[in-house]
């Protein structure tokens, strides 16, 4: 038994000095096994970190397959050195989520780290896990889900063929950075974005994105709920007090991609009284070719519906700023719903048959566009 503890305390103290703890520590189960094992003794060590490798040493390739979503606790580090994470054949779940996102009742996390070294890859699969046409179950069907997390971190890896939303920020997270992801979604399925924040999240920085989505490259979504559970298809918060569901001080910047599904490369959406205000989007480049399907816009600001209770009215959504955009789309920029107090600057439209400004029917005020006011 002396020497038992010896040696569990040397493993200790070699993980404290600079090992990392991999799933390849383990050879018991699954891969989703393993990697939970891992974090487990992660969090009984103190080190509170661990690292999935390039190479599974039990399945003797350089590939991990998991069954179910890998849960990320507070004050964690996960670091994906350089490996390919993929979801098994006919798994309906996220990739991640947070820890909190799956307790009864849901709980709030925070200092929450997923971090890629290398050519590290998370992986949706190689066909629909979901109902045909492959969206239909919901919040599962997000690569990444972060619920009601605060300071949190998510960089430096691609995400590839997701079943629907890449990553989704739902109710409650704040104080957090989306940084260096690559997207590669060919619009195989429904819904392919690359970057949502829901409703109820505030100060996140989401800048230094590549790649191909399906859908919107980067979508700010401010949307009710029909109903008060927990969780619902699309969104994990449930109803929440109008005062909680804004959306605001967001900044969106460097963004080089293409959306292949003919949507925009950055959307902002918000009904149902909930306020989206304090959004500063900068350096957006719109990688497609004339080969390829021209988006609808590069920055679509608001809709006339999408909503629950009622539409947007004038005030709502305020406080905008976009400078430094160049697409191909078919608008430039196209505001469908109502805007108070937004600035425009360096648009460049290129590539034909595209429009600088498209206004829709709903009101705005204190609109400028290089130094032009409506």
């Amino acid at each position: 038994m002396r020497l038992i503890a010896m040696v569990l305390g040397l493993l200790c103290c070699t993980a404290a000095m600079g090992n990392p703890i991999t799933p390849n520590n383990f050879r018991k189960g699954t891969d989703s096994d393993r990697i939970e094992a891992a974090i487990q003794e992660a969090l009984r060590t103190g080190v509170n970190s661990i690292e999935i490798p390039r190479w599974n040493q039990q399945r003797k390739s350089a590939q991990w397959l998991i069954d179910r979503a890998i849960l990320v606790p507070s004050d964690f580090t996960l670091v994906l050195n350089d490996c390919l994470v993929r979801l098994s054949p006919g798994t309906a779940d996220n990739i991640i989520t947070n820890a909190g996102a799956r307790t009864s009742p849901l709980s709030a996390n925070k200092n929450v780290r997923i971090i890629g070294k290398g050519n590290a890859v998370l992986s949706g699969g190689l066909e629909a896990h979901f109902n045909p046409p492959g969206d239909k179950s919901g919040y599962r069907t997000i690569g990444i889900l972060l619920y009601n997390t605060e300071h949190f971190t998510i960089e430096g890896f691609t995400m590839e063929e997701t079943q629907a939303w890449a990553i989704s920020m739902e109710h409650g997270c704040a104080y957090g950075r989306v940084a260096n992801v690559n997207f590669a979604n060919t619009n195989k399925f429904p819904n392919q974005d690359g970057v949502d924040v829901r409703k109820g999240c505030h100060d996140i920085v989401i800048e230094n994105i590549t790649g191909v989505t399906g859908d919107d490259v980067i979508a700010l979504t401010g949307l009710a709920t029909p109903n008060d559970t927990a969780r619902t298809s699309m969104q994990v918060g449930g109803r929440l007090p109008r005062a909680n569901d804004d959306i605001y001080n967001i900044t969106i910047r460097n963004v080089q991609a293409k959306v292949i599904g003919g949507h925009a490369l950055v959307r902002l959406l918000n009904q149902d009284g909930i306020r989206l205000y304090n959004i500063f989007v900068s350096d957006i480049l719109d990688t497609s070719t004339d080969s390829e399907i021209r988006p609808a816009a590069g920055i679509r600001i608001g809709e006339e519906h999408y909503w629950s209770s009622r539409m947007n009215v004038l005030g709502e959504t305020y406080n905008i700023v976009v400078e430094n955009v160049r697409t191909r789309a078919k608008s430039a920029v196209k505001i469908v719903g109502t805007l108070k107090n937004a600035t425009f600057s360096n648009i460049t439209s290129y590539g034909g048959n595209s429009q600088l400004i498209e206004f829709g029917r709903q009101p705005v005020e204190g609109i400028r566009v290089d130094g032009l006011k409506w």
